[in-house]
């Protein structure tokens, strides 16, 4: 049955309870509780109870759209708890905090720091150790903080200097 051109009623199901509609308005109706509701919203056969279709609520970003063709703005959301959070992780920026702290602490004595002792010290184990000081993308401790990285080899082993710059 193509409930769409015929006249014959048809129940639109939604959480909110049944209505039988003609089935050339059924279409529109469901489109319309379901977006109410929030909720899919089933087109059924009056006599057989059988699936006709299912209406489902349309998406936040087709909302916005239509918004948008509409010229009207959608709701702003409230921007109070990413500011918070910013201002929280900002603290004091020129200065390593936490574990990073400590690892500076141990890279910046004179007789440096082994990756040995970084892993022992960080509980990091196979942490890239050369690029956690200096990287080319300029995100590493020596970058963001303003020291010099030295790196020492004998043979095998590695040493990491850090100096004020």
């Amino acid at each position: 049955m193509n409930f769409e051109t015929s006249k014959e009623p048809v129940s639109v199901t939604s959480e909110n309870g049944d209505a039988l509609v003609p089935g050339t308005e059924a279409r529109a109706a469901a489109d319309k509780e379901a977006k109410a509701t929030g909720k899919p919203v089933t087109i059924r056969h009056a006599v057989t109870d059988k699936v006709l279709a299912t209406v489902k609520p349309p998406k936040a970003k087709v909302l916005k759209k239509a918004a948008a063709k509409k010229n009207t703005k959608p709701a702003k959301k409230a921007t109070t708890a990413p500011a918070k959070k910013a201002a929280a992780t900002k603290r004091d920026s020129d200065k390593p905090s936490g574990m990073t702290a400590e690892l500076v602490k141990l890279a910046l004595r004179a007789s440096g720091v082994t990756p040995a002792q970084l892993n022992e010290h960080s509980k990091w184990k196979g942490a890239p150790w050369k690029w956690f000081f200096s990287n080319p993308k300029k995100t590493g401790v020596a970058d963001r903080f303003g020291y010099k990285l030295k790196v020492e080899r004998d043979g095998r082993a590695v040493t990491y200097f850090l100096t004020a710059k």
